[in-house]
């Protein structure tokens, strides 16, 4: 099952899977080892030692390449630490499969059964309860035959507009269960719904009050995620100053484009 997952998160476009890792991780662990062995493309391995790093370092990485990159982190514990992080991309509108790994539910019998004492311990009635109103979306996996849609729905959900981070559990026993036969649909059934558009008559509305303004103040909060932002902010103020003037330079706008270094 493990190596089922990573290989659909490298097919539907995710490079990077940046962790902070525990007990809940060894199916991943072979499953990487597997794929550096026969050749299996999975997502690039980014190891953090806090779950703080691996959430800074994945949003910084999805700010500037506008791709999806996965985080890994231990169980319930994990998660908490990585509360602050998605409460930042949150607030950003910065899409991020947040995943973590979930205390084994069985004691015997199963793959990735309980065998330490920590596995009871960590244990919590609700883990995605502490970010449920921080991510646009929560749910945890239950078995192989649901994979695909479960994680097709996680990354339209998270690249839909306004995006956002959303959160996924892994129960250990999920992860190490066998699927034979695995196969998927390239390119995705699933895929972000179209950007909504403003209202015409709104639109109107707000022409004809600018029109009339004289002193209109123009606040882009966090425009500056579209590179396109600064070009059409400088064009706009130009056509509110004055329409028969051209507009003066722009104070840059953050764009948050830059270049992604081939290794992180």
């Amino acid at each position: 099952m493990a190596e089922a997952y990573l290989a659909l998160l490298a097919e539907r476009g995710v490079e990077y899977l940046f962790a902070n890792a525990g007990t809940d991780f060894a199916p991943l662990v072979e499953a990487f080892a597997k794929a550096a062995r026969i050749g299996t493309p999975v997502p690039q391995p980014v190891l953090a030692t806090h779950e703080n790093l691996a959430f800074s370092m994945a949003h910084g990485y999805a700010m500037v390449s506008r791709r999806v990159p996965a985080v890994m982190v231990h169980v319930s514990v994990g998660t908490a630490n990585g509360v602050c992080g998605a409460l930042n991309a949150a607030r950003e509108n910065v899409p991020i499969l947040f995943t973590a790994g979930r205390s084994p539910l069985t004691e015997s019998g199963m793959p990735g059964a309980r065998d330490v004492y920590i596995h009871w311990a960590q244990e919590m009635f609700d883990q995605a309860g502490m970010l449920r109103e921080i991510v646009k979306w929560e749910y945890e996996l239950r078995n192989g035959q649901q994979l695909e849609t479960v994680i097709d729905r996680a990354l339209a959900v998270a690249t839909t507009q306004p995006g956002g981070p959303v959160y996924l559990s892994l129960p250990r026993e999920v992860l190490a269960a066998p699927l034979p036969g695995f196969s998927y649909d390239a390119p995705a059934r699933r895929v972000a719904a179209a950007p909504p558009g403003p209202d015409k008559g709104a639109i109107d509305e707000a022409a004809r009050i600018l029109a009339a303004a004289e002193n209109p103040l123009i606040v882009t909060a966090s425009a500056g995620r579209d590179p396109a932002a600064s070009g059409s902010a400088r064009r706009f103020r130009g056509a509110v100053r004055d329409p028969g003037r051209p507009a003066p330079p722009a104070a840059p706008v953050p764009s948050g484009r830059s270049s992604v270094p081939s290794r992180l």
